[in-house]
């Protein structure tokens, strides 16, 4: 078994130095633009991809799926929303719930994120030799 110390040290090193580089190229910290370039958070831009993959999701869904505590979710659903992206709606089965669906332009919006993202990443694969991939998402 390793030391404790050597693992601390050497691999949390290693481990956090590898994910900040990838964050920080991979553009992760702008706030203003997404990595693939849409001029919008990237909280934005991963609600309306979410909201793409399950049209009619309810604002607590999209928190969890987003990990974000109820008032963040609050506010960035209540953004989405003045910016004509999403419809907030009361679920009628039980009105403590609001179901989100796009707009036609969120839904534009989010088809051409999806579309860039999936460009980036496939470059991004591409980069990995193939017989490593699977080791490398298993990673991650």
């Amino acid at each position: 078994m390793e030391d404790r110390k050597v693992l601390e040290g050497e691999w949390a090193h290693s481990w956090r130095d590898a994910i900040h580089r990838f964050v920080r190229q991979f553009g992760l910290l702008e706030t203003t633009t997404t990595p693939c370039g849409h001029p919008l958070p990237t909280s934005h831009a991963h609600a309306l991809l979410e909201l793409l993959r399950s049209p009619g999701i309810s604002q607590g869904e999209l928190g969890k799926r987003l990990a974000l505590t109820k008032s963040g979710i609050s506010r960035l659903v209540a953004r989405l929303e003045e910016n004509g992206r999403i419809v907030r709606r009361v679920d009628p089965a039980d009105g403590r719930v609001r179901k989100l669906t796009l707009t036609d332009p969120g839904l534009k919006l989010a088809k051409a994120i999806n579309k860039s993202s999936l460009s980036r990443f496939a470059s991004l694969v591409g980069a990995i030799p193939a017989e490593r991939r699977q080791a490398v998402l298993d990673a991650l």
